[in-house]
């Protein structure tokens, strides 16, 4: 929940369509929600393919997009499989670590905004650590996280 919460501020809103309540669990979600928010982690996927090859290109113009369209599909697919497998650690890590990655990138590219984006996703992937039961690498993520915002301040 705390994930979904904190990655709503990159979402962008469905042009038209139910759209999930905010601060809902997803059970809460009516049906048309749950499908719109779900299955739009296909076109994410692609569009995050297709912006990766413009960032590696042009970072000026698309890296920090890309970094921002990563972290919805992240978030989208960490609640999507959250509650649906054990084995949700496995089917979501490499995003997490994808996108801290990306904004590592952005980080380097762009100190300012980009540092303050890096602890935004260590936070992310701290929580995503934490629902894993993985706590020392969760509080490793966190401390990284306050350090670089201590340096964006």
């Amino acid at each position: 929940m705390l994930l979904m919460l904190s990655g709503a501020e990159s979402d962008r809103p469905a042009p038209d369509g139910p759209r999930p309540l905010s601060g809902a669990a997803p059970m809460r979600w009516s049906p048309d929600a749950k499908r719109r928010y779900f299955d739009s982690r296909h076109a994410l996927r692609e569009e995050v393919d297709t912006l990766a090859a413009r960032a590696t290109e042009d970072p000026d113009q698309h890296l920090a997009e890309l970094v921002r369209l990563h972290r919805v599909l992240t978030v989208r697919s960490a609640v999507y499989w959250e509650n649906r497998t054990h084995l949700f650690a496995e089917r979501v890590r490499s995003l997490f670590d994808d996108g801290v990655g990306l904004a590592r990138r952005l980080s380097q590219h762009d100190p300012t905004d980009g540092t303050r984006t890096l602890a935004r996703i260590l936070i992310d992937r701290s929580t995503f650590h934490t629902a894993a039961c993985e706590f020392g690498p969760a509080l490793d993520d966190f401390r990284q996280a306050l350090s670089y915002l201590g340096e964006a301040n």
